[in-house]
């Protein structure tokens, strides 16, 4: 083994809405849980995955499965899972578009001191009307008013992480001698998964790296090349891609396709058209690269996001590993229907065989087989 390559990062999506990413009554039954998203972080933890990522959702979208109707907070949840783990990353999510900088910025500390530097940041710029306006936290603006915005509160967070007083009076947030004490013992990685020419440029300025869907067709491999085309272009070398794979693997291709055909007969079509008018009600919506992801979920009403890989753990590694290579990926961040025996799957066998395709991780060296829990 050349143990001079580069070692890919690794990290897994947790599932704190209720179904997880498969939205069918024939899903498995994943309960939402912290209890449950506890058992799947300790689990990537001994796989030797290098962090746990969870979503911000606020509004389920019903049906008969009641896809997400049941959602954990993420920055809360990350502050117990950093509680129940010792090495592994803990990356929490939040919407820049109801959160005051102030008050993450605190609060990610508080997280810097409970996990001893292990917390993590993924910014999203909006949501849906829906999602946010329940609340009365949605804000009218259009495309570039959203990013407009994200500048400014990312900035003055890293202003009360490495400042001890703060003044600003901006467009959208105004602080008058901020104090923001204790500060992180270490700045923490923070990723965006904005993919528009706008959400690149954002993410290239002011995060350590970018997040967006991935699999291996050409159009989502050329996603990873352009981000860092633009990364080196600003002069950002270090700047990370990390990809976002579905995975539904099976023992062989043929009952790894079985396994999607399932859970697409129990479709949750109520379900997909409300995660679509939802999006579409959002008049950035044809600029705002996520809510396209969801919409075109609704209308081929497929079960799991566009771009999931099926096939046996040979086939799904030399798949993953051709698409770390050839699309420039620093990380992948996984999602699987089962998250105990396909997570299992995932860290015991086809992450450790993608070493054979050119791709090496930190779960190679965890990959003995574990007890079942």
């Amino acid at each position: 083994m050349n143990m001079e390559r580069r070692l890919t990062e690794v990290g897994v999506f947790i599932p704190v809405g209720n179904g997880g990413w498969v939205t069918s009554t024939n899903g498995p039954d994943l309960p939402g849980t912290y209890e449950y998203n506890r058992a799947v972080t300790v689990l990537a933890e001994e796989l030797g995955f290098d962090f746990a990522l969870s979503m911000a959702k606020w509004r389920g979208y019903g049906g008969p499965s009641k896809h997400w109707d049941i959602t954990l907070e993420s920055l809360t949840t990350m502050a117990g899972l950093a509680e129940a783990t010792k090495r592994i990353g803990i990356w929490g999510t939040v919407h820049m578009m109801i959160f005051p900088p102030a008050v993450i910025a605190k609060m990610v500390a508080t997280l810097d001191q409970i996990s001893h530097g292990r917390v993590g940041l993924n910014l999203v710029s909006g949501s849906n009307p829906h999602d946010l306006g329940q609340m009365g936290l949605w804000r009218d603006l259009d495309h570039a008013g959203r990013y407009a915005l994200a500048e400014e509160w990312i900035k003055v967070v890293k202003r009360l992480w490495t400042e001890e007083r703060v003044d600003h009076k901006g467009e959208f947030f105004e602080l008058t001698d901020c104090m923001s004490n204790p500060k992180p013992t270490v700045l923490p990685p923070v990723i965006c998964a904005g993919a528009s020419d706008r959400g690149f440029q954002f993410t290239i300025d002011n995060c350590n790296g970018s997040f967006f869907p991935a699999s291996d067709d050409p159009a989502a491999i050329a996603r990873g090349r352009r981000a860092k085309e633009l990364a080196a272009k600003a002069g950002k070398p270090e700047f990370k891609s990390y990809g976002l794979f579905t995975l539904i693997p099976g023992a062989t291709d043929a009952e790894a396709q079985e396994r999607l055909d399932y859970f697409d007969a129990g479709v949750d079509r109520v379900a997909l058209a409300t995660q679509s008018s939802e999006y579409a009600s959002d008049k950035s919506a044809k600029q705002n690269f996520a809510a396209q992801y969801f919409i075109d979920q609704g209308e081929k009403v497929s079960s799991v996001l566009g771009g999931a890989m099926t096939g046996s753990a040979e086939t799904l590694a030399r798949r993953v590993a051709k698409t770390i290579i050839e699309g420039q990926l620093d990380g992948i961040t996984i999602i699987v229907p089962d998250f105990i025996g396909d997570l299992r799957i995932v860290g015991q066998q086809i992450v450790p065989m993608m070493t054979e395709f050119g791709v090496e991780t930190n779960v190679s060296v965890h990959s003995r087989p574990l007890a079942d829990a």
